[in-house]
């Protein structure tokens, strides 16, 4: 499924909930099903820098695609860079680079996260970005 596409998808299943704390059940109940994070890519250099929680966000280009794991030590955290994987995993880096969709502004996250995990989302979209032109 291409970038736009998950974000649409995305789109449709937030837009069916009436409250932030709704969609914020959505998010915890992402970092749920999340799948295993390896120990081994607990290291400094996938951290994502500004955010108050942990996050890790590791790129890895498999068949031409790119590939993002992610983890976090809190759950709306976690959710949230678990959808940002999602979204952008099975892309090709140029795809990534090219994609000029704002997902704060695309999937309203602006109005469901606080300031703090806002600027966090903004740093692990920035680090999608910046990590697929490693592979270009």
């Amino acid at each position: 499924m291409a970038i736009n596409e998950k974000i649409n998808k995305y789109q449709s299943i937030l837009s069916m909930f009436s409250d932030n704390n709704e969609r914020y059940k959505f998010l915890i109940d992402l970092a749920r099903k999340a799948q295993p994070f390896p120990e081994e890519f607990r290291l400094d250099n996938f951290k994502v820098k500004g955010c108050m929680s942990k996050v890790w966000l590791v790129p890895k280009l498999e068949e031409g695609v790119v590939k993002y794991f992610s983890d976090s030590d809190a759950m709306i955290v976690k959710g949230t860079v678990t959808l940002i994987s999602d979204i952008y995993s099975g892309s090709t880096a140029q795809e990534i680079v090219d994609n000029d969709k704002n997902l704060m502004e695309e999937l309203d996250l602006g109005n469901i996260l606080s300031m703090n995990r806002r600027s966090g989302a903004y740093n692990m979209l920035s680090m999608v970005k910046e990590h697929a032109k490693l592979f270009i």
